[in-house]
């Protein structure tokens, strides 16, 4: 558990991605962090921060937090929390974006290369309990700045897929057509037939063979 405070404020916010192989104690306990972030989704629910009739959100919440594991260690995928909640993927995907857009989390994607791709692939994200108004500010600007870079990203790979896709249509466009493409057309046609069998002398083919010019 790290707890960050700053010299102008008693500002506190509780990072509770504590790596599972660190044994080190935590300074705030599980139950002392669940008890803060509930109280801070009770509160927004409230204000009308969080919209409170939405079907499966609270649900979501509690189960989210269950989630944490016991060194405060926060890494569920929305599909584990979907299951829990006994909802949709895609609404606890919902809910737990609007807990990241009002700054109650953070949220920070985990990577890992993957040797069979080449290349490096997201896996889930790491959480972070925020507790405190002033953090909160932060919390949101972190969180619209990944939200953007994510976007960023998406909009480049779909450019880059549109423009492969024009790319392959202009070739085959660009294509002359062949003889086989028009019913119309024989495709036989004499000069690509075999040439027939000749009966020449053994010096004829060695000419031919030569100077790919037989004799007459």
């Amino acid at each position: 558990m790290k707890i960050y405070t700053s010299r102008k404020t008693s500002s506190l916010l509780v990072h509770s991605r504590v790596p599972p192989v660190s044994h080190r104690p935590n300074k705030i306990p599980r139950n002392k962090l669940k008890h803060l972030f509930l109280s801070a989704v009770e509160a927004a629910l409230e204000t009308g921060e969080l919209p409170s009739r939405k079907h499966g959100w609270k649900a979501v919440f509690s189960k989210f937090i269950d989630l944490m594991g016991p060194d405060c260690s926060w890494y569920p995928s929305h599909a584990e929390v979907a299951r829990k909640a006994k909802v949709s993927e895609r609404t606890a995907w919902a809910a737990i974006n609007a807990l990241e857009s009002i700054g109650l989390i953070r949220v920070e994607a985990r990577y890992i290369y993957d040797h069979e791709k080449s290349k490096t692939v997201r896996t889930s994200n790491l959480y972070e309990v925020v507790v405190t108004k002033a953090q909160r500010a932060i919390a949101i600007l972190a969180g619209t700045a990944r939200k953007a870079k994510e976007a960023a990203k998406r909009q480049w790979a779909a450019a880059s897929r549109s423009s492969m896709l024009e790319w392959g249509r202009r070739v085959i466009h660009h294509l002359p057509a062949t003889a086989a493409e028009d019913p119309q057309l024989n495709i036989f046609k004499k000069g690509n037939q075999a040439e027939p069998i000749r009966n020449w002398s053994h010096n004829e083919w060695l000419e031919y063979c030569q100077r790919g010019n037989p004799t007459s």
